[in-house]
């Protein structure tokens, strides 16, 4: 018998347009939080923006595109508005993201902060008068304060809220992300890689983060056209789509550079086993990365932004690097690993062992906890 239903409200979960997931991290986290809800005997429902569409996320679970749409100081009044009138015969809510809980959340409800962008180089600008920073923060502060509970995959926002707000430390829920499933099971015979087979020789580096400034693409570039040109055994990867200028940019770059290829194509579990080195050198907010974790899982060695929420996964020097993503450290980094090798299979080994907490069946249990705590018959 049915517990109850719950309603979950996103921005955008996929695109009408084609049918495609908006990212691969959001189709794997909305389907596994999903599938748990069925299993404890929920009925579930999605509902994004749309002109009144239909679809399937898994079996016995719709996503709606049937919200207004609406921005408004990087807020969603009105599809926050249109979702709680839309859902009044469903028992409970979760806002998947957590600024639809402004104006207005439902009583028994949890939301889910997969990251903010207030430490973004140009986020002032985009909102450039203090009155409208102001604003922007008052209804803020409204969506984190109306669930029950605000689940935070990365302890980035939990300092930033509770020292803005200090009566908000009751509010958080830390449940970090979990390595995908794909990086668990074993790959098919048929599953290709245009990166080189591992073997002695080269040292694979590979870039699998968004093609954004503030995920450090200025500064790996850079830094990758001293590196190739000083170390022939260097061969550089880029793993990712991105707008199409920056794809169109990173193409012409890669073909003036040998040893180094752009591929544009998912990260795979074979694409992350023949690599050496994985960069994830964010400026700003980068969340517990599912690839970061995945590439953990294999013992490869992770060099992590200090900003990044992979600061709470990665300790200096025991499991992967920190830096401040600069060119001058990203060449001093990924020098000095290339040159040790005995210290860089230390840190993959590492990697490994802390890998180990951040299972699929460590975070489904953390979110059952969770849920039969706030969604109460």
């Amino acid at each position: 018998m049915s517990k109850g239903s719950v309603a979950i409200a996103t921005l955008k979960l996929i695109d009408p347009a084609t049918g495609k997931f908006i990212s691969d991290y959001r189709r794997q986290y909305a389907i596994e939080l999903s599938g748990l809800l069925r299993e404890l005997d929920y009925e579930v429902a999605w509902f994004q923006p749309g002109k009144g569409w239909q679809s399937l996320l898994i079996p016995d679970v719709p996503l709606y595109g049937v919200l207004q749409d609406e921005a408004q100081l990087f807020t969603w009044p009105v599809t926050s508005d249109d979702f709680y009138e839309k859902t009044h015969e469903f028992d409970w809510a979760i806002y998947f993201d957590f600024v639809l809980a402004y104006p207005q959340a439902r009583e028994s409800s949890i939301a889910i902060a997969h990251g903010m962008t207030w430490d973004e180089p140009l986020f002032e600008s985009k909102l450039p008068t203090e009155a409208e920073r102001e604003e922007w923060k008052r209804r803020l502060w409204m969506a984190l304060r109306a669930p029950q509970k605000v689940v935070a995959i990365e302890s980035g926002l939990i300092h930033w809220a509770t020292a803005t707000w200090p009566g908000l430390f009751h509010t958080f829920e830390y449940i970090p992300n979990f390595i995908p499933a794909w990086a668990k099971e074993e790959s098919p015979n048929t599953e290709k890689s245009n990166m080189p087979e591992s073997g002695p020789g080269p040292i694979r580096i590979l870039f699998p983060g968004p093609l954004t400034p503030e995920a450090g693409i200025s500064e790996t570039i850079r830094a990758m056209e001293t590196l190739l040109e000083r170390d022939d055994r260097i061969h550089f990867y880029w793993v990712n789509t991105g707008p199409e200028a920056t794809v169109k940019y990173l193409t012409e770059w890669f073909e003036k550079h040998p040893r180094s290829c752009l591929l544009a194509e998912p990260v795979t579990r074979k694409t992350l086993e023949q690599a050496d080195i994985v960069l994830f050198p964010g400026k700003s907010f980068q969340e517990t990365d599912m690839i970061c974790l995945a590439a953990m899982s294999f013992g490869k060695t992770v060099i992590v932004g200090q900003n990044s929420g992979l600061a709470d996964i990665v300790i200096h020097d025991h499991n992967g690097l920190i830096i401040n993503p600069t060119e001058k450290t990203l060449i001093e980094g990924i020098q000095h690993l290339i040159n040790s090798p005995e210290e860089r299979r230390d840190l993959g080994n590492h990697a490994r062992a802390v890998a180990r907490y951040f299972t699929l069946p460590a975070w489904r249990q953390r979110w059952q906890r969770l849920i039969e705590k706030t969604f109460r018959e």
